[in-house]
């Protein structure tokens, strides 16, 4: 990728970040009945992560951080697939409330099985209580299944190639920190891998795909937005960006 291609990216990064803040800026969306009311607030909570991360990604790139700005890129696919999911199946929201009490529940059991937490004699009879009430029948959710038999099973696809070559520590990962030397047995390590032209380019698709597909869930909410026409340009810019030669493979054959 040419410091010219790189250099678009950035500037609709950019470009992307400021107008979908103004998007989160126009005026309050009014909604009556309780649930639905539950359900907009945690899709608009998923797009203020999906939209902080980016912003992140954004500052990564900007200073070179290839490997960083992947792994943070992460993220911004995980909220996006959750939006995909609520906006396909609302009661989902019970699922995410399950997975959450578990995942609290687990965390007492383990503080309370520390030997060296210091509790105070209150927060022990808490948490004491609190893992006596037992897991609820929550069950933890699977992102596997969020987005399985839909049209964006390759945002997954790409969460876990980034979960399993950068963000885990994983031999995939750390071989990235290292360069051998046969001759000696020696190695180099590296601090701050580049990405090969291939991964950065993918990343920066998934990235760019992943932002306008959570963009477009909030957008249903509202009957009208000033930012409709801003979208439409920046989705048309995307477009331009993605390579036409090979981007099937490296969009994973979908549109």
């Amino acid at each position: 990728m040419t410091r010219s291609e790189r250099l678009g990216w950035i500037v609709w990064m950019r470009d992307y970040a400021a107008t979908a803040n103004r998007f989160l800026c126009e005026e309050p969306i009014s909604v009556l009945a309780e649930a639905e009311q539950e359900l907009l607030a945690i899709k608009a909570a998923l797009y203020a992560r999906a939209l902080t991360l980016f912003e992140g990604a954004l500052l990564l790139i900007e200073n070179d951080r290839q490997f960083d700005f992947r792994i943070h890129s992460r993220g911004v696919i995980e909220a996006t697939i959750y939006l995909i999911a609520l906006d396909r199946d609302p009661s989902l929201v019970q699922k995410m409330k399950d997975d959450d009490y578990k995942s609290r529940h687990s965390r007492a059991a383990l503080h309370l099985d520390a030997q060296s937490f210091d509790l105070s004699p209150e927060v022990q009879k808490a948490l004491e209580d609190f893992v006596a009430h037992g897991n609820q029948g929550a069950k933890a959710l699977q992102v596997s299944t969020l987005v399985e038999g839909t049209d964006f099973e390759r945002l997954y696809r790409t969460y876990r190639d980034i979960s399993g070559d950068a963000a885990h520590v994983s031999i995939s990962s750390l071989s990235r920190h290292y360069t051998p030397n046969p001759a000696d047995g020696s190695a180099k390590m590296l601090l701050h891998p580049e990405l090969d032209n291939v991964e950065l380019l993918l990343t920066l698709t998934e990235l760019g795909i992943s932002m306008n597909i959570a963009t477009l869930a909030l957008m249903k909410v509202r009957e009208q937005t000033a930012s409709w026409q801003d979208f439409q340009d920046l989705l048309r810019r995307y477009r331009e960006l993605v390579p036409t030669q090979g981007s099937e493979s490296l969009q994973g054959g979908a549109d």
